[in-house]
């Protein structure tokens, strides 16, 4: 049921955008931020630079 609503809500996303890559996450999810006291910081889905457990 789950992921049946997730893909209308990707589909309605679609029609607004015009696009036919829709959802949440921006392209840059996963790629490098920056490092800071030896702690890499990743963009998230949502495009916000989040601290992970990785070291730089």
């Amino acid at each position: 049921m789950k992921r049946m609503i997730g893909a209308m809500g990707d589909r309605l996303l679609q029609l607004a955008l015009g696009e036919q890559r829709a959802g949440a996450c921006v392209p840059e999810v996963g790629q490098l931020c920056y490092c800071r006291s030896g702690h890499q910081y990743r963009y998230s889905c949502n495009g916000v630079c989040t601290k992970r457990v990785e070291t730089c």
